[in-house]
């Protein structure tokens, strides 16, 4: 059964809400027969009470609780993951669900960076385990924590964008590829048509003002990690460690500062977050 053909079925009236959500409702007597592309939510049902179904291809919600159907149906990305989000609060058990996953996406990431380093020579993992560690204190769902420990795979591994969404999701590949620079200015940057540092940043800084919320904090908590930690190494060695960037102090000070800047922008910003004013604090420090 289509969505559309669920909603003249079953519900009789549609709210529209101010935030752009619409919210359809209705009743039914019988089992009813769950639309195409929904995944049913065992963990936040309870049978026969309560049921629901998500679909991250509608951006919808379905809801069957005590007879009374409701169907979410959201304008932006966002809403739809701020009513997952009510909902797990809601009816989720109060524990650790995802630790399994998370494990497989450390695993996965820690062998794929085994042979990186940092540029103060420490492993490579420990960036993307601070990322995770940032956004898992922002209380965020599950799929950005997992893209936090992802979000360089692409750019420094043989792995791509589809075994990200074969292995993990399309939500989970779609966050990883929002912050990974597109092959084709990756490969201008080795070949004779260089690539220049700086377009390189300026062509992100510009996809990251366009982004929405949960994609600006995936990218401030990446710029978050490298700030700390880059201040961490110039106390240790020195200006002398800015030596080992592509760009001078002054180019880099334009990225930090700019990048400062998109993710206050807009109605997806994140001003509000500890992420943003934990960067903005590091930036003043820095700079």
């Amino acid at each position: 059964m289509k969505i559309r053909e669920f909603i003249i079925q079953y519900c009789d009236n549609t709210e529209k809400k101010g935030n752009g959500i619409l919210v359809h409702t209705g009743h039914s007597t019988e089992p009813i027969e769950t639309p195409e592309l929904f995944s049913y939510l065992d963990f936040l049902s309870d049978e026969p009470s309560r049921k629901i179904w998500h679909s991250d291809d509608y951006r919808m919600i379905l809801t069957e609780i005590d007879g009374e159907i409701t169907v979410y149906e959201h304008v932006r990305l966002s809403n739809y993951r701020i009513q997952l989000l009510d909902l797990r609060d809601k009816y989720g058990e109060k524990q650790e669900t995802k630790l399994t996953e998370l494990a497989d996406v450390f695993a996965f990431v820690n062998y794929e960076h085994r042979n990186g380093t940092r540029k103060s020579g420490v492993p490579y993992i420990v960036h993307p385990m601070d990322v995770a560690s940032i956004l898992i204190k922002e209380k965020v769902l599950s799929e950005l924590i997992f893209a936090g420990l992802l979000h360089d795979i692409v750019e420094d591994t043989n792995v791509n964008i589809v075994t990200i969404r074969r292995r993990y999701g399309p939500l989970v590949a779609d966050y990883v590829e929002a912050v990974t620079e597109p092959v084709e200015l990756r490969e201008a940057a080795e070949g004779n048509k260089a690539q220049t540092w700086k377009e390189r940043k300026q062509y992100m800084i510009k996809r990251i003002a366009r982004a929405n919320r949960e994609v600006k904090l995936l990218s401030c908590a990446d710029k978050l990690a490298n700030i700390r930690d880059l201040i961490n190494d110039i106390k240790q060695e020195g200006d002398e460690f800015w030596n080992k960037f592509n760009a001078p102090k002054d180019e880099q000070e334009w990225y930090y500062r700019s990048m400062l800047e998109v993710f206050a922008t807009g109605p997806q910003n994140i001003a509000d977050t500890r992420t943003y004013l934990d960067y903005k604090d590091c930036v003043e420090e820095l700079f």
